[in-house]
């Protein structure tokens, strides 16, 4: 139900939004909103044959994407095929996740406002056309790619991604954080997320490291002549309106737009020579989001899974985290660990580290292997005492039987004279012969 024009106290009517932005305006939260936005503009793109590459070019004008919006939805087309057409371009050119997550958004949005497909072209996107879509094979972010990728960045680059790498923050999240949302009296560095900017919409918290601290520090020096640049090279784009003035007001501790940040990362790993591309996909395999993944295994090696869950905003772990721990404590075992998420200058540290776990894994190997030795040698020892007390005790009952004149086949003569004696029986020894008898 569309809602009457509701005029103003002067008499006039309020502009109406136009479809697109009215829609986009309903979310508070920027992630889902560039979600939904770009989902609607790759599709009205495709639809209308607007290769994006032509318009960052600058070969065709940037497109009025509300009115093409509007277009659509009071043209007749063929709902179903242009749906098709829109899946079969997103497996050409997206990840499976992502090209997935590009339909849902676009077949609500389409439905919200009175577009639809047939329930079987929906299947049939759901389960042929979308099944199967082709995912990129990532690499696995280590210190040695980040520290190399460090090497051939800016200053800004620097400090951004060793923040991404010390904090567990998302990029989106780490971009939209305000330079009053980081605590440099607190030890570690302590940065908040507003709930309006997290996923799931909760305020929360997470640490930086130290060298990420300073390279924050450093950036902030030189930040307003940043923006000066900027605004300097991009007089052009701004009169044309394809770019934005960055102004001082600005209180963003990062204001870049997540594909500068991706293309300073593409540069960094291929001026390293860590830039690889997925054979079939042909999309790099060291993903900022790698960051992410980097900062949760390597804390978990040293401290409790549910600390580095916790301040990566995993809302599994979220009100769990909240009850067990409080900010002292986190803070605590965030320093712990820190030098896992540390890039520079921390290799001598984790290759000690490293050495001495392997070598009280080996003294623990060796002190296993010598317990077990002294178990073996002292069950049989117990086993031979047995077994000499069970022979002394054959001894004493044969020597009840057998006469202790006797002498045994297996008796030495020693043997044999002290078993006499045993018996009260006296020797006497002469030069040519021997007596023995028994005293009355």
């Amino acid at each position: 139900m569309v809602k009457k024009a509701v005029k103003q106290k002067d008499g006039n009517t309020p502009p109406v939004l136009p479809k697109l932005e009215k829609f986009l305006s309903g979310y508070s939260n920027a992630s889902s909103k560039a979600g939904y936005k770009n989902a609607i503009e790759s599709f009205l793109r495709c639809i209308y044959g607007l290769r994006k590459e032509d318009i960052k070019s600058g070969k065709i004008p940037v497109p009025d994407y509300n009115s093409l919006f509007e277009m659509y939805l009071i043209s007749k087309r063929d709902n179903d095929a242009d749906f098709i057409q829109f899946s079969e371009h997103l497996i050409e050119t997206r990840p499976a996740l992502s090209a997935k997550q590009s339909m849902t958004a676009i077949r609500y949005a389409m439905t919200y406002h009175g577009v639809n497909i047939s329930k079987g072209t929906s299947q049939d996107i759901r389960r042929e056309t979308m099944k199967g879509s082709a995912a990129t094979v990532d690499r696995v972010l280590n210190t040695k790619i980040i520290n190399a990728a460090l090497q051939h960045t800016t200053i800004q680059g620097k400090a951004l991604f060793l923040c991404l790498a010390s904090s567990g923050a998302r990029l989106n999240e780490m971009l939209s954080v305000n330079i009053n949302d980081i605590d440099f009296n607190s030890h570690p560095v302590k940065m908040t997320f507003r709930g309006e900017n997290t996923k799931n919409n909760q305020q929360r918290y997470t640490f930086i490291s130290d060298e990420a601290s300073s390279a924050v520090q450093e950036w902030l020096k030189v930040r307003g002549q940043y923006i000066e640049m900027c605004n300097a090279k991009s007089k052009k784009l701004i009169e044309m309106g394809r770019a934005s003035i960055k102004t001082a007001g600005d209180t963003r501790l990062f204001p870049f737009s997540d594909a500068s940040v991706t293309a300073w990362w593409i540069d960094a790993l291929a001026a390293s020579g860590e830039l690889t591309k997925d054979d079939v996909t042909n999309r790099n395999q060291l993903r900022i989001h790698g960051f992410r993944k980097f900062f949760l295994s390597q804390m978990s090696l040293i401290v409790s899974k549910e600390i580095p869950e916790f301040l990566a905003g995993h809302s599994a772990y979220l009100s769990g985290s909240y009850r067990r721990y409080d900010d002292e404590t986190v803070a605590a075992k965030y320093l712990e660990a820190m030098h896992m998420v540390s890039i520079t200058g921390s290799k001598q540290v984790k290759e000690l580290e490293s050495e001495l776990k392997q070598k009280m894994q080996e003294h623990s190997i060796k002190t296993e292997k010598h317990a077990d030795t002294l178990i073996m040698v002292l069950n049989e020892n117990m086993t031979l005492k047995n077994q000499m007390q069970e022979m002394q005790e054959k001894i004493a009952v044969l020597s009840e039987i057998i006469s202790p004149l006797q002498k045994l086949p297996w008796m030495t003569d020693a043997q044999y004279l002290e078993n006499i004696k045993a018996h009260g029986y006296i020797i006497e020894q002469s030069d040519k012969e021997m007596h023995i008898y028994k005293p009355k």
